[in-house]
């Protein structure tokens, strides 16, 4: 099985370059994927990836 990466609030936003509160409002509207821990929000680095790339917009 492959080593599976989550990653906090802090590490995914830096990592999208947005901030936390954009972060946790995409979160609550359900447009990207969360892995709840008890009151934790983390983050497939692999479902972040995917994000990117769903989000991807080719230039003209």
């Amino acid at each position: 099985m492959p080593e599976l990466k989550l990653l906090g609030m802090d590490e995914a936003s830096s990592l999208l370059g947005i901030k936390k509160s954009t972060l946790y409002d995409m979160v609550m509207r359900r447009v990207i994927p969360v892995v709840k821990i008890g009151k934790l929000n983390r983050f497939k680095l692999s479902d972040l990836e995917v994000f990117i790339d769903r989000n991807r917009q080719e230039a003209v």
